[in-house]
């Protein structure tokens, strides 16, 4: 038996780390694909709307193209969680990041703004299913006493990955847009380590599969202890992804707006310093936050971040915001607002038994994305309208209060081991 005592990263074999280093790559490419269009929309909606027109549905429509993307991520999720746990969870990320990072190149030959929300939505196909088998497989392999720092490791991606994004948007400033989509087909190459080194983690192998392949979805729903369950886990991914999805997507729209008479290449540059910026509250949120979990309990660090996550928000936008208080307040944004997701990966996977893991976990966090969609549409609208972007972004920032209602439902994992 491990001494309590012993640094938990040292009960990790290179095994452990390889897996560990898969399940985090390909997390860190799937949102690097997810932050492209981000940094992309405004000169692409310029172009294939005009800039005319873009003045006047803009925002508008790459709310509408976020929302089919959030959709997109959720059936993805779905879909591929009940794959993990009947086809295997490695051969499930093989096929994800494939899905992700070729049609993430196939944008880039995109003449209308109606093609590029269809392959943002098959996009997201892959980058949700992509989440649910990998958060399953580090769940599975690693010691009971490694998995909150699995789910730190695992979910630093979500600073990385924009800001890799954002290095190419600075590299690429004075290119076309498209070249943004070309360089996101390379991840794929991932794959290969994954297919030639990773195998299933033994408590799949053992786990008894049984039925059709809606099986998994079947049995939780039939689990009254499980159901509630998974509707927490759903408002709780409801609100997770609607805060961090609207701090991180609307952020080069608040850069536009307190960068106006700015050259276009130096608008650029700031916006992608201003993710910087952002994206250390992430590296900061992702570290403090699983520490928090096991300190505090799964439940009341996530009321800690629910309450603080709007605070943060309206002191960045508050009287309309500056660039100079966007790049200081930022980090506290997305410490809070993107920080609690890393709690995500660590709790969905110890709220299911085995058999349902992938499904369950999977279900919660991008099924919530299908309620959370109509949020970035509804802050576009807003944008679009009277209220501006700060007041749009901010008014946005009321979703929390459902998280905070979601905990009633929540139960208290922390210490307990994984449900075989």
């Amino acid at each position: 038996m491990t001494d309590a005592r012993t640094p938990v990263w040292r009960e990790l074999t290179p095994y452990h780390r390889l897996v560990l280093l898969v399940a985090w790559l390909g997390w860190v490419f799937d949102i690097m694909d997810t932050a492209l269009f981000n940094f992309a929309k405004v000169p692409m909606m310029t172009e294939l709307l005009g800039a005319a027109r873009y003045k006047e549905v803009g925002p508008a429509i790459e709310g509408q193209i976020q929302t089919w993307f959030l959709v997109g991520w959720a059936l993805g999720g779905l879909a591929f969680g009940i794959l993990a746990d009947r086809w295997g969870r490695t051969r499930t990320l093989v096929l994800t990041i494939l899905l992700y990072c070729l049609l993430t190149g196939f944008t880039a030959l995109c003449q209308t703004w109606e093609q590029v929300a269809v392959l943002r939505f098959l996009t997201a196909l892959g980058i949700g299913g992509e989440w649910a088998a990998g958060a399953a497989l580090v769940a599975e392999v690693l010691p009971n006493r490694a998995r909150a720092l699995g789910a730190t490791v695992l979910q630093s991606a979500a600073a990385l990955g924009p800001i890799l994004a954002a290095t190419l948007n600075l590299g690429l400033a004075t290119q076309s847009w498209r070249w943004l989509f070309v360089v996101g087909v390379a991840p794929a190459l991932i794959t290969v380590l994954i297919r030639r080194r990773v195998r299933e983690p033994e408590s799949w192998e053992k786990a008894e599969r049984r039925g059709s392949v809606w099986e998994p979805l079947r049995g939780l729903v039939a689990d009254r202890r499980l159901l509630r369950y998974l509707v927490a886990a759903t408002l709780l991914g409801v609100v997770g992804v609607a805060g961090a999805q609207n701090v991180s997507f609307w952020l080069p729209n608040l850069v536009n707006a307190v960068s106006g008479g700015l050259p276009e290449a130096e608008v650029k540059a700031r916006t992608s310093f201003a993710t910087y910026s952002l994206h250390v509250g992430t590296v900061l949120g992702v570290l403090v936050f699983p520490w928090l979990c096991e300190r505090w309990g799964r439940r009341p660090a996530l009321l800690a971040f629910f309450v603080l996550s709007p605070v943060a928000i309206y002191a960045a936008t508050l009287g309309g915001g500056t660039y100079e208080r966007l790049l200081l307040v930022a980090p506290l944004m997305s410490l809070f607002s993107i920080g609690l997701t890393a709690g995500f990966a660590l709790y969905f996977p110890e709220l299911f038994p085995t058999r349902y893991r992938a499904t369950g976990a999977g279900f919660a966090y991008n099924v919530g994305r299908i309620l959370a969609a109509p949020y970035t549409w509804m802050t576009g609208m807003l944008i679009g309208g009277a209220a501006g972007v700060a007041q749009g972004v901010a008014t946005a920032g009321l979703v929390y209060v459902l998280g905070a209602l979601a905990l009633v439902l929540a139960p208290e994992t922390r210490g307990k081991p994984l449900e075989a």
